[in-house]
Order: C-alpha cells, then sequence, then structure tokens
C-alpha cells in the first residue's frame, strides 16, 4: 500500500468555497465569519478570522454558507 498523498484531491465543490468569505454554521449553535484558508473532504476546515486562525472539526459543522 501507498502511503503517498501526491494523488489525493479534495472533492471540488468543497475545494471551491477556499480562498472565500464564508459563514459556518456548527451543530452546537455557534457561527464563525472569515476566509477558508484550507478544507479536506472530512470538511475539516482552517478559517481566517479577525483575530488569527480558527479550526473546525468537519463533524461539528452544521452548514457552509457562502458570504456575498
Amino acid at each position: 500500500m501507498n502511503n503517498s498523498n501526491n494523488n489525493f484531491q479534495v472533492n471540488k465543490q468543497f475545494a471551491d468555497f477556499k480562498g472565500k468569505d464564508v459563514l459556518i454554521g456548527l451543530k452546537n449553535w455557534e457561527e464563525f465569519e472569515g476566509k477558508i484558508i484550507a478544507i479536506d473532504n472530512f470538511l475539516n476546515t482552517v478559517l481566517e478570522v479577525d483575530d488569527g486562525l480558527k479550526v473546525v472539526k468537519g463533524g461539528k459543522i452544521a452548514f457552509i454558507s457562502m458570504k456575498d
């Protein structure tokens, strides 16, 4: 088994969020606004917020919405 990630690709629908300003709603009703720096196929997300970076586990996300 090859453990190389050279062929790893993020789902195109998720990859389209990268670099975009979004609102992320969590299952516990918390919300975060910022720009997506990184996202993977499990929706684990790194968000650039006003005071730095915020890492959000994909399993906690209820929705991701693009901001206008």
